[in-house]
């Protein structure tokens, strides 16, 4: 006898309530993120904006590990319709996202450390900061993606 068998392929998406939730429910995400776009767009001198910025940078580290992994422990979920590809293929971006987010900022918040401790010099600093200020904009954009697939889920009911 022949027994046969319906296969499915799941696809990622996200659970839009679950997300949206997540994300506002971390006040203090939101605020080291501003805070970090100040110092990017402050008119500071360098020394000025180096005390701020290995406290800003370690803050956003705890904060974004914390974010992260309840988003992908809540918001993202596998479900089995086909006709969910392509907001799959992008949520399995942005949440692909997160590792290389979070390697970032964990290098940047270890190079003000270490730039804090040894002593700052302006060019090292200058380089910091750019870093940083493309690192906010990255993750700015990552937000961006992850609410356009809130809304795009929402869109779906």
């Amino acid at each position: 006898m022949a027994v046969t068998t319906a296969t499915s392929t799941k696809v990622l998406v996200v659970n839009s309530a679950f997300l949206q939730e997540i994300k506002d429910g971390n006040p203090n995400l939101a605020d080291a993120m501003q805070h970090l776009h100040h110092l990017c767009s402050s008119n500071e001198t360098i020394s000025q904006i180096s005390c701020e910025l290995t406290k800003v940078l370690n803050t956003l580290r705890m904060e974004l590990a914390l974010q992260f992994a309840l988003e992908e422990a809540y918001g993202y979920v596998e479900v089995c319709k086909s006709h969910l590809h392509d907001l799959s293929e992008a949520a399995q971006s942005t949440r692909s996202e997160h590792n290389v987010l979070y390697g970032a900022i964990t290098e940047l918040a270890e190079a003000a450390e270490e730039l804090q401790y040894r002593g700052v010099e302006s060019e090292q600093l200058r380089t910091l900061i750019d870093d940083t200020c493309e690192f906010s904009r990255q993750l700015h954009h990552h937000e961006q993606a992850e609410n356009d697939l809130i809304d795009q889920s929402f869109d779906l009911r």
